[in-house]
């Protein structure tokens, strides 16, 4: 079967929510300093990169990744929905609704918007004016029992112009249960369509979220 990444690859300039963490890289252990092997200690934040929002983010009480079944992480109904958006723009209702009929047979909404195209380009403005979602819109799509997850091609629900209101997005949504957010995914090569979704994180336990391998049978 053909496979696609939807995940970016960390590195030491992988952008973050407002820049507020950074990915560490310490050699511990070098061949090229006389040692047998090469080992690194890795120092990061559990939101950098391509990861999945879990319950636990914005759920007092709620489930951490490590709680989560890894059926939870398979999707098999996936919606790709291509919705531009700029700076500061907020997903609506409005956004989803000619789409209802297309959201009730599925179990994965990815979302494209295009805004992705700063992430090299201008790495200040996907960080610090990305888009995000409304509690509107949030509102909206947890009313769909089959929705069990959704993902996108910018920094975070919530745009870091308007907080408060993704707070609240994300609160909505993951209080469906195991639900969870993908943030900042690799949609450059997207498929038109997608047979199977996977979504894999490191099952720590403890905390709320992890990074995550993205990849798609198309």
């Amino acid at each position: 079967m053909p496979y696609v990444l939807l995940s970016h690859k960390l590195n030491e300039q992988t952008p973050t929510y407002m820049s507020n963490t950074k990915l560490i890289i310490t050699p511990i252990n070098q061949i090229s300093k006389g040692d047998s092997a090469n080992t690194f200690e890795l120092k990061f934040g559990n939101h950098i990169g391509t990861h999945a929002d879990c319950q636990k983010h914005f759920i007092e009480g709620g489930k951490g990744v490590a709680e989560y079944d890894i059926e939870d992480f398979i999707f098999n109904k996936i919606l790709i929905l291509k919705i531009k958006k700029g700076k500061g723009e907020l997903f609506f209702r409005k956004d989803f609704e000619n789409f209802e009929e297309r959201i009730k047979n599925s179990d994965f909404i990815i979302i494209k918007t295009e805004f992705q195209i700063f992430r090299n380009k201008d790495p200040y403005i996907y960080q610090f004016e990305g888009p995000g979602f409304s509690s509107e819109a949030a509102s909206y799509l947890a009313n769909f029992e089959n929705i069990r997850g959704i993902g996108f091609d910018f920094i975070s629900l919530s745009s870091p112009l308007h907080r408060e209101e993704g707070r609240k997005a994300h609160r909505i949504l993951l209080s469906k249960g195991k639900f969870i957010i993908v943030e900042d995914m690799n949609l450059e090569k997207l498929p038109s369509e997608i047979k199977k979704l996977y979504v894999i994180p490191l099952f720590i336990e403890v905390i709320d979220s992890s990074p995550c391998t993205v990849f798609a049978e198309f």
